[in-house]
């Protein structure tokens, strides 16, 4: 399959540098377009990921959700330690909340995560031996994809899975699941996911595989491609992959022909790319706020220009929409003790210049149709 090369626009940002002007500046009027609507009209689905509780104790919040996102993704409230309290309980108060939210809101739903090597309870570690892994895993993947089936749009299975540095040929991370069942984990987990909604969409999802000059990360694409071809080899039912997109500020944007290609190998393999973490560091970041902003509009822009040019990309998902509700702000404080500012939104809920970048992307982005 031929594909053209680099375009023009993504060329020249390409070339921006980070040490020079923010191409964005904040205006006394941003225009706060509906991204969901932005989104749809090129054939891509717009969302974040939310907390039930930041949405049932503020208002705002929610109508901003409602206007922005087409989709909404949980942030921990589907994880195992938020799910599954012991080995035999169930606990699906928080989940059960956020799928009320989601439709209230006509939201579709991508739920996070399945399979992951933390955000497991502690009884876990324990539990977990190669006799029992199989049903462990097999049976809360039936029960949980099951228990919303036909609610839930997509579906990260596997988390994380690749991890080079424990060193192994195939790449992939010795987690818990790994120890227990080898790498087959991987594959009984969608197959899983796949007889108790057959009608999701399956997704792996990783992080690392935005950055050409990283040679990690590149390392990894080659691992990736690698896995997610032995997997279709295998008649193992996935249908998409995930790129995390937690990018880095105070670095250039190296975002280029090297991911393209990436991108365009993983469509190739007939699957859909999801982008479901997405949002900027600004620790290192310095000046002002307009500058700090100024930048992070910059890395959104010139790493939506490249991946929404693949037709394959279909999701968009920020980790969070508002800096209000924004994980960054606990896990990575700035060091000059300035609150951070990762997300479209700011704190008081209105729109950043990220907006405006985020909206130049779609308004560029070419038109597709979804792949399932």
């Amino acid at each position: 399959m031929t594909r053209p090369g680099l375009s023009r626009r993504a060329a020249l940002a390409a070339g921006l540098s980070l040490a020079s002007a923010p191409a964005f500046a904040a205006t006394p009027a941003l225009r706060a377009a509906s991204l969901r609507v932005l989104a749809a009209d090129k054939g891509v689905i717009f969302g974040a990921a939310i907390e039930p509780e930041a949405v049932d104790s503020d208002f705002g919040f929610e109508t901003l959700l409602r206007r922005q996102c087409a989709s909404l993704a949980p942030e921990n409230v589907m994880k195992w330690n938020a799910l599954r309290p012991t080995r035999d309980g169930f606990d699906f108060t928080r989940a059960d909340r956020f799928m009320a939210i989601a439709h209230d809101q006509g939201a579709q739903v991508h739920g996070h995560c399945l399979v992951w090597h933390e955000a497991l309870p502690s009884w876990v570690e324990a539990e977990l031996t190669p006799r029992t892994g199989r049903a462990l895993l097999t049976d809360h993947i039936a029960r949980v994809v099951g228990r919303y089936a036909g609610h839930i749009q997509a579906w990260d299975v596997v988390n994380e899975a690749v991890e080079r540095n424990d060193r192994r040929p195939d790449g992939l991370r010795i987690s818990p699941w790994f120890k227990a069942l080898g790498p087959d984990y991987i594959a009984m987990a969608f197959h899983a996911a796949h007889a108790a909604d057959p009608a999701a969409t399956l997704v792996l999802s990783d992080y690392g595989l935005e950055y050409d000059d990283e040679s990690w990360m590149v390392e990894k694409r080659g691992t990736m491609l690698a896995l997610l071809r032995s997997l279709k080899a295998a008649r193992v039912p996935i249908h998409a992959l995930a790129l995390q997109g937690h990018l880095i500020g105070g670095r250039p944007r190296a975002f280029g022909a090297g991911l393209r290609r990436f991108l365009a190998e993983v469509a190739d393999l007939g699957l859909e790319i999801h982008i479901t973490e997405l949002d900027v560091d600004d620790r290192k970041i310095s000046g002002s706020l307009d500058r700090r902003d100024g930048v992070v509009a910059e890395i959104y822009r010139t790493f939506l220009d490249t991946v929404l040019d693949e037709p394959a990309v279909t999701r968009v998902t920020t980790w969070g929409l508002s800096d209000r509700y924004t994980s960054k702000a606990g896990m990575f404080p700035r060091p000059d003790g300035q609150g951070v500012r990762p997300l479209p939104f700011d704190a008081d809920l209105r729109p950043k210049i990220v907006v405006q970048a985020i909206t130049d992307a779609f308004a560029v982005a070419p038109r597709r149709r979804a792949r399932r």
